[in-house]
């Protein structure tokens, strides 16, 4: 079952005007689901009713009105999608209060539509919501310091090598040698190959374009984000993904550079609101659950070792300094 296609604005302020929803009841719907898709990622309609009751200064609405408006603002062009539970899972029976919304970042093109959205709900759980008392600010989120630290530290570093290698497949020429990653954009090999595939659906292309667009560096923070909030990255894997890709655009790190990109990937990460975790920050959860205490090596450092791209003693002593235990 596709998703259904927006209808004009016309139409749109018809079905508002005969569901009855104040012009107040529709501005704060509007903020209220927009949070909820920056804060979340994915919520069912549920949980958003829940969160809703416990919010102080909201307009007066029954239940009825949220599924209504849910219904309407499905058929509008949102930064989110309102996605029925049969469109997500065809065994599941037709239920309003199953009716999702969905961040626009989390729906994919082709068989892995819903990839990332499989990945948050299976790694999110039963975790609960975190509600904030400023939750509607969310509809326009800041940059945190953390995160404008690690992409001010990206947009500096320089490409010096001669060739972009990938993991697999050939080189090839690194034509924005000595630039910053502030001054180019790069597709990787993966990201070459996603435009091919996607060559006979111009629309899909488009979208995906959209997806890494921007330079280098505002790229690599973006993806990040994404990934490290729907889970399907723990914090070894950043620091992997983070260094892959600076290797295939041909920057060469030096140890001092990659203990203060660590350092600052570590911070983010412990200061971002992740929808996998339901909106809380690591760092919240650290404070009350303890923190962790060890990290380990995937296969890209460790080929990085192998062929001495990187010294893993210094490496170890470097991660050791900033309280973990390093697993061999």
């Amino acid at each position: 079952m596709s998703y259904p296609k927006p209808l004009s604005e016309k139409t749109i302020k018809r079905l508002y005007r005969e569901a009855k929803l104040s012009e107040e009841a529709q501005v704060f719907l509007h903020t209220l689901f927009l949070a909820c898709a920056n804060l979340y990622g994915a919520i069912e309609m549920r949980s958003v009713w829940g969160i809703y009751l416990k919010l102080e200064d909201a307009p007066k609405l029954r239940r009825k009105d949220l599924l209504t408006f849910s219904s309407i603002v499905r058929r509008e062009v949102q930064p989110y999608y309102v996605y029925e539970i049969e469109e997500l899972y065809s065994d599941e029976s037709h239920s309003e209060m199953n009716r999702h919304i969905i961040h626009r970042d989390l729906i994919g093109f082709g068989y892995g539509k819903f990839y990332l959205l499989d990945t948050l709900l299976e790694e999110r759980g039963d975790r609960p919501y975190y509600v904030p008392e400023d939750l509607l600010t969310f509809a326009e989120p800041q940059s945190s310091k953390e995160k404008t630290d690690l992409l001010s530290f990206l947009s500096k570093l320089k490409a010096t090598s001669r060739a972009c290698v990938p993991k697999y497949g050939p080189a090839i020429p690194n034509d924005h040698r000595g630039k910053k990653l502030s001054d180019f954009s790069f597709l990787n090999a993966n990201e070459r190959f996603e435009l091919e595939w996607l060559k006979k659906r111009p629309a899909a292309q488009a979208a995906f374009l959209d997806s890494v667009s921007g330079t280098e560096a505002e790229k690599i923070v973006r993806i990040y984000t994404r990934e490290n909030s729907c889970g399907s990255s723990n914090i070894n894997e950043a620091v992997e993904y983070i260094f892959d890709e600076l290797n295939e655009c041909g920057v060469e790190l030096t140890e001092a550079q990659f203990k203060t990109l660590t350092e600052r990937i570590i911070a983010y990460h412990n200061n971002c609101r992740l929808w996998c975790l339901g909106g809380a920050k690591p760092d919240e959860l650290i404070r009350e659950h303890g923190a962790p205490t060890a990290i380990s090596f995937g296969p890209g450092l460790q080929k990085a070792f192998a062929d001495g791209t990187m010294d893993k003693e210094e490496l170890c002593k470097q991660i050791r300094e900033l309280g973990l235990k390093v697993l061999e």
